[in-house]
């Protein structure tokens, strides 16, 4: 068993989340559940590896081995039902870096990219800061559940998109999105010939039973697809700069790879590789007991609401540690929200409305973290509801 329950002192350690908080108005001392890593112990096997690594007394330029990409296809088969192979592999740096010279690569400045709002907000700013145009579908909200509206989409594609960003599962709005629900996807961009540009970050962090489904298992869109995943989420390496691009087509591998190296931007770091082959080799228990108590946070947030704040709405998670409340009862912006809670409450959420203009309104909480931090964090939010409401 692993102790998920244990509270970890991360201040003092260059922590964004808890030491380098000025976007909120302050240096530091909010109690944070803003930005998506987690305050859970790395898993032992991979700081053990790391450490080995660090024994030698050089840390030079660095490649990956065959090791390290055949621990990666071990885990897609045996976690995901996915065959991958080797080939198909091309480790990287960070997912939005690399998605960002996707985009560059593929498509042209003026070009329309389609995403599904409300969405991981760095999606608006690699759209619009390489001179491409959003396309944006807005999902819809329907008792307390988002999905994708299908006619919408398809009238996005057909005014000539280029290229579709998509987030499964979905950050902030914690859909797990099914087999079906992706066909449709899928048969789409082949039906107007689009590349889709998959972020499963968040893959493996499944609640209640739902099963994630890589896009790699649908061949049909190989010649189009590219899948990206990374250890960040999973096992809380963020800061390891750590990931991976699933690149089926060899033509496309080779197009995004000249497009990273020709800025000079390569693979993960030294010490990642061997974090990587270790998270992936020894991890399958760990991800399982996180998910079971991820899963138990996000139970303890909604009986908290429902008992405590009982006009505010919120979507269950599926997926992710984020969960996505609404706040709207409350008649505030989420830019006031943020600010009334990081001023009187001491408290730090996600504003909603940098996720897109119609989630203004909602916050996104971060619950990976111990229980007892949770627990803070609710009656802090309980606080300003009652307040708020008089």
């Amino acid at each position: 068993m692993y102790d998920f329950d244990q509270i970890q002192n991360r201040v003092g350690t260059g922590s964004v989340k808890w030491d380098k908080q000025g976007s909120f108005g302050v240096e530091s001392g909010l109690l944070p559940f803003w930005i998506a890593d987690t305050d859970f112990s790395s898993l032992p096997e991979i700081l053990e590896a790391v450490k080995n690594r660090c024994n030698h007394p050089l840390i030079g330029y660095s490649d990956y081995d065959d090791s390290c990409l055949k621990a990666i296809q071990g885990w897609y088969s045996r976690r995901h039902n996915l065959n991958v192979p080797l080939s198909y592999l091309l480790p990287a740096g960070g997912v939005v870096t690399s998605l960002r010279f996707s985009i560059q690569a593929l498509t042209e400045p003026g070009d329309k990219i389609l995403a599904f709002s409300p969405v991981y907000d760095p999606f608006f700013a690699i759209i619009r800061n390489t001179g491409r145009i959003l396309a944006d579908s807005r999902m819809k909200y329907e008792n307390q559940r988002y999905t994708i509206d299908w006619k919408d989409a398809e009238m996005h594609l057909k005014s000539g998109v280029k290229a579709v960003i998509f987030c499964n599962p979905h950050n902030p709005v914690g859909r797990v999105w099914s087999r079906e629900e992706l066909k449709q996807l899928v048969y789409l961009c082949k039906k107007f010939n689009v590349y889709l540009l998959s972020d499963e970050i968040h893959g493996d962090i499944t609640l209640y039973e739902n099963r994630y489904t890589s896009m790699g298992v649908f061949s049909e869109i190989h010649n189009k697809l590219i899948v990206y995943t990374a250890i960040s989420k999973t096992f809380n390496m963020a800061g390891l700069i750590s990931s991976c691009m699933i690149i089926p087509d060899q033509e496309l591998k080779d197009t995004v790879e000249e497009a990273l190296a020709s800025a000079w931007i390569f693979g993960p770091t030294a010490l990642a590789f061997p974090a990587i082959e270790a998270a992936y080799t020894y991890g399958d228990k760990w991800v399982d007991e996180q998910n079971r108590y991820l899963a138990g946070n996000a139970d303890m947030v909604m009986k908290f609401i429902d008992s405590e704040m009982p006009e505010v709405g919120y979507v269950k998670p599926e997926g992710t540690f984020l969960m996505w409340l609404d706040f709207r009862c409350l008649g505030l912006t989420s830019k006031k929200i943020t600010g009334i809670l990081a001023e009187k409450y001491k408290l730090a959420l996600g504003d909603g409305s940098h996720y897109g203009e119609q989630a203004d309104g909602f916050m996104r909480l971060n619950i990976g973290t111990s229980r007892g931090t949770l627990n803070m964090g609710l009656l802090k939010l309980k606080e300003f509801y009652d307040d708020c409401r008089g």
